[in-house]
């Protein structure tokens, strides 16, 4: 685990600040079993920079890690990544840092209920490009993808299946983002949905100024964290935002 503590950026590979504090609920897979043990959401990710020898992570987990973020410290990772819920306690000023920092080319990862963050702060709903709005299924579902050649989704063939909850959203629009993933509607009720065309998407990419976004619904259960399927999904993206691809 890496400390917050600024330090002079290296040749060494990119730094990634993956933030999982929650301020509402708190998933499984971001509760600490301790305060010095990793999340099993903190440990995957780590090992996936690891192995992969593309990144290494700064965690961000608890109200104390966020109050020792500053511009500076911001600025020295190349990605940020979200795994977050509720209204982040975090000054203005690094927040909005984190913001220009992705405008200007860092990349923005996020995962499940990073849309579940931050809903008095349009800017944010803005740069991932949509606000949770309930799960209506929670199940095993059948999943399209949709771009069957970004880093993220080129693994996953043209269909699979998955057991994890699905969220739908508002404030979205095909029109301004890229999807990898969609719901396949034909392997749920449909009809608990809000959306009258059926079109859920999952995940998707976005520019925001010279930055590279990319979000994915899926990670709530923590055995889809175990599934290596859903593990290339996420190198895949880390590395997409880092500038690859």
């Amino acid at each position: 685990m890496l400390a917050l503590a600024a330090t002079p950026v290296g040749p060494g590979p990119p730094r990634v600040l993956m933030v999982t504090y929650s301020a509402g609920y708190q998933h499984d897979v971001v509760r600490r079993p301790a305060p010095d043990e990793l999340s099993i959401a903190e440990r995957v990710v780590a090992d996936l920079g690891r192995r992969s020898g593309s990144f290494e992570v700064t965690h961000v987990s608890t109200r104390e890690d966020l109050g020792r973020l500053s511009v500076t410290s911001v600025r020295e990772h190349r990605a940020l990544f979200f795994f977050t819920t509720g209204e982040l306690p975090l000054p203005a000023a690094v927040r909005d840092a984190m913001f220009q920092w992705v405008r200007e080319g860092a990349g923005f990862v996020g995962v499940h209920s990073a849309t579940d963050t931050w809903y008095t702060v349009p800017a944010y709903h803005e740069m991932v490009g949509a606000v949770f709005d309930g799960h209506p299924w929670h199940q095993r579902v059948r999943l399209v993808v949709e771009d069957r050649t970004h880093p993220a989704t080129r693994h996953l063939g043209e269909r699979f299946e998955l057991l994890d909850e699905i969220y739908q959203f508002r404030a979205w629009s095909r029109a301004d983002v890229h999807v990898l993933l969609r719901l396949d509607p034909g392997s749920v009720d449909v009809r608990r949905g809000k959306r009258a065309d059926g079109d859920y998407a999952l995940a998707w990419t976005k520019s925001w100024g010279r930055g590279r976004v990319i979000y994915t619904a899926l990670g709530h259960e923590p055995a889809v964290w175990a599934d290596k399927r859903f593990q290339s999904h996420l190198l895949g993206a880390i590395q997409w935002a880092l500038g690859g691809g």
